[in-house]
């Protein structure tokens, strides 16, 4: 299972594609019941310990289930 921070709407969009190193940037994926999830790895969570950005780190972890994919219509 894929585990990931909820964050609150306002979070989310605050911090949308905001860089918090020279290459990696925030992105954020919607569950299935719409929550927002800060989704990282193990290199980002080190990455973001000495930054303004750390408190994301403070967030327990949760089992993030993504929406499930509709096949196109053709």
């Amino acid at each position: 299972m894929i585990q990931g921070r909820i964050v609150t709407t306002e979070i989310a969009q605050s911090l949308q594609g905001v860089f918090f190193d020279y290459n990696t940037f925030f992105t954020f994926a919607l569950d299935i019941n719409n929550n927002y999830f800060l989704l990282l790895t193990e290199q980002d969570e080190i990455d973001l310990m000495n930054t303004e950005y750390s408190y994301l780190l403070d967030i327990p972890l949760s089992d993030f289930e993504p929406k499930p994919i509709k096949p196109p219509i053709l």
